[in-house]
């Protein structure tokens, strides 16, 4: 396929090889959508990800997983099978000439193959060599297999998420995946900057586990400072309880509807419209109080915003100065207007559809080197005759054979 990136990219000196299961995507995505070449080595039928639910037009395929799609744009695909020597002998060719390795593989898979960081930096000392997993490559859980739901158990997170009436919850999505990648992404970075000075490569360890537990926010400085296990609070935050997601004729909203100083914008928003009853009362100025009772707080700012749609509290209530926010439905975020306006969404070429498919945009912006999904996700192989043949040196015959074989 055409590669339609343009101009100037923030990464696009870098060569990356991605050896991943649904843990590890996202991270050679950012690369990759940053300008990076991302190659990912798939089995010769297929990554296990293409799999993934939900399917274009509910049509399951490898070449319609909408998973697939979403966590794979900008990257290149070729197929190779890691467990035959021949295999493992182009992959180490490719190697040497790669500057990131990433891999999320389940644990010994890369070691038992020859494709240990140790293994791969005596080909190219310059290599960076990316690894995700449930618990890290070292320690006593090293060898233990496990990805976002491990990542989330094991951290403590999930025992403050959800409803005080359930158990624990896992948050929707891949999230810990997510943090774990965000991370690699930023360790990754400053691997490359290091070795500009020493040049050397490093390895780059990421364990779910930690990635998850350090976006915890207080709950460890809360525990090990005063003993306050922050288990699960509702929509409550452990320390703003005022923070509150209400019912309103067309939706949720969400906001602050606690005091501030011994001030309550919702309050005076109220009493302006005479359906604050007892919230002006001298007694709501105790914070001891107000904890106490913040549950008829939250009845009567309820019936209130009940008579009111999410679009008039959020825009309101920010004329107000209020923390608030309507609480979208996926076709509302789509339609809005200020997405639309720095230009998020974009519309992305599928030529063997003859469609085009509106995808999630830039996460940040850039002003001289910008994001850029320069190009769908690839088809199962589509770039083996580039990378074998026009980088690795092989011959056409040499390709067929080896195809026949079930090696590439």
């Amino acid at each position: 396929m055409t590669d339609n990136q343009t101009g100037p990219t923030a990464l696009g000196h870098l060569r990356v090889l991605e050896v991943v299961d649904d843990v590890g995507e996202l991270c050679g995505k950012m690369l990759a959508d940053m300008g990076a070449m991302v190659t990912r080595i798939e089995p010769p039928g297929g990554a296990a990800t293409r799999g993934i639910g939900p399917f274009l037009e509910d049509e399951p395929s490898p070449e319609r997983s909408l998973h697939f799609w979403s966590y794979n744009t900008s990257k290149r695909s070729i197929t190779l099978d890691l467990d035959d020597p021949e295999g493992q002998a182009l992959f180490k060719r490719l190697v040497e000439n790669a500057d990131i390795v990433v891999e999320s593989m389940p644990p010994r898979y890369m070691d038992d193959r020859g494709f240990s960081f140790d293994d791969l930096h005596q080909l190219n000392p310059r290599l960076v060599y990316v690894s995700l997993s449930a618990f890290g490559r070292s320690g006593p859980r090293a060898g233990l297999a496990g990805g976002d739901l491990a990542g989330w158990a094991s951290s403590g997170y999930m025992y403050t998420t959800g409803w005080t009436w359930q158990p624990p919850t896992r948050p929707w999505g891949r999230q810990a995946s997510h943090a774990a990648c965000l991370y690699a992404l930023s360790a990754a970075m400053s691997a490359i900057l290091s070795r500009r000075r020493s040049g050397k490569g490093q390895h780059v360890d990421v364990s779910l586990q930690e990635a998850a537990a350090s976006t915890g926010e207080g709950y460890v400085p809360f525990y090990v400072g005063d003993k306050m296990i922050s288990g699960r609070r509702d929509n409550d935050h452990i320390n703003s309880f005022g923070f509150k997601v209400l019912p309103c004729k067309d939706g949720w909203a969400h906001f602050n509807i606690g005091w501030r100083r011994d001030r309550n914008a919702i309050v005076e928003w109220m009493t302006e419209e005479g359906v604050a009853e007892d919230l002006t009362d001298e007694k709501w100025l105790d914070p001891t109080y107000r904890r106490a009772n913040f549950d008829h707080v939250v009845e009567v700012v309820s019936a209130w915003t009940k008579n009111k749609t999410k679009t008039e509290i959020f825009e309101q209530g920010q004329e107000r100065g209020l923390e608030c926010a309507a609480v979208y439905s996926i076709p509302e975020v789509i339609d809005d207007p200020q997405l639309e306006h720095r230009g998020y969404w974009v519309d992305v070429e599928h030529p063997e559809l003859d469609r085009k498919f509106t995808y999630s945009g830039a996460p940040y912006l850039l002003t001289k080197t910008p994001w850029s999904l320069h190009r769908r996700a690839p088809l199962i192989g589509e770039d083996n005759e580039a990378v074998f043949e026009d980088e690795l040196g092989l011959s056409g015959d040499e390709l067929t054979a080896l195809t026949s074989k079930g090696i590439i």
